[in-house]
């Protein structure tokens, strides 16, 4: 084990036994070299390492003090689509959200995480829409939410346009494109937060986004059978967690 590794083992240990307290300060990078016998580069990856783990903050006028750990709100693994006044959502949780911006919509190549879900290459042109969602009361960003649709079939259409309707882009599918009931399949993951989705959630350094990715599909029409949209959101994981009930096997 490099000694950066074991640094960062004792300092995590050390926080977890609750010698370092949330809020308070570690010890500063010299006190740590003479402790741990090392450079100040070794302190410095241990301490890096840490905070990617969202366990320690750095503290604008020097030193790391221990990040506290803010209780997450649990959402339910909901697998309905819901419908209000505005159109469908996809948990109870997110219902009262409102965007908090005005939409942008444009034209891209398709990310490479994202293309093969809508099969297609890497590169291809897609038509991206942004929206940042909260609580309209406070104008705090929860969500951040970014829809990809394939240019062939959104391009030249109301699903490229900034204001789409009543119902937004899964009425337009629905009722005037023809592309039959949707169906629609998620999934749950967690990356690294992007500088921007870091600054427009308000992210602490280290706290990752949780991610749930939903993919339409078309059952009827012209692309039937297609995946036109996918869906991507992102939420504070450290303020987020989701939440399922366990049945026992008889």
């Amino acid at each position: 084990m490099a000694l950066w590794h074991e640094v960062a083992a004792a300092l995590r240990g050390a926080i977890a036994s609750g010698k370092y307290q949330p809020g308070t300060k570690i010890p500063r990078e010299a006190e740590l070299e003479a402790m741990y016998s090392c450079s100040r580069t070794t302190v410095r990856r241990a301490i890096a390492q840490l905070t990617a783990e969202g366990l320690v903050l750095p503290v604008r006028r020097g030193g790391t003090k221990v990040r506290a750990q803010a209780d997450r709100a649990s959402v339910g693994l909901d697998t309905t689509a819901y419908r209000d006044d505005l159109g469908y959502y996809f948990s109870q949780a997110v219902q009262p959200w409102r965007a908090l911006r005005t939409p942008t919509v444009q034209s891209g190549p398709c990310p490479p995480d994202v293309a093969p879900l809508l099969g297609l290459g890497f590169g291809e042109p897609v038509v991206i829409r942004d929206r940042v969602m909260g609580d309209p009361d406070t104008g705090k960003v929860m969500q951040l939410a970014t829809s990809y649709l394939p240019a062939d079939l959104a391009d030249g259409t109301v699903l490229a346009q900034a204001d789409t309707g009543p119902g937004g882009i899964y009425d337009r599918m629905e009722n005037d494109l023809g592309w039959g009931s949707l169906d629609w399949e998620g999934a749950i993951s967690a990356r690294p937060a992007t500088p921007e989705e870091s600054e427009l959630l308000g992210l602490e350094p280290g706290v990752p986004v949780l991610c749930v990715t939903r993919m339409t599909i078309a059952t009827a029409g012209s692309a039937e059978g297609r995946v036109v949209e996918v869906n991507l959101t992102r939420r504070d994981a450290s303020r987020f967690q989701v939440r399922y009930a366990i049945n026992r096997q008889t």
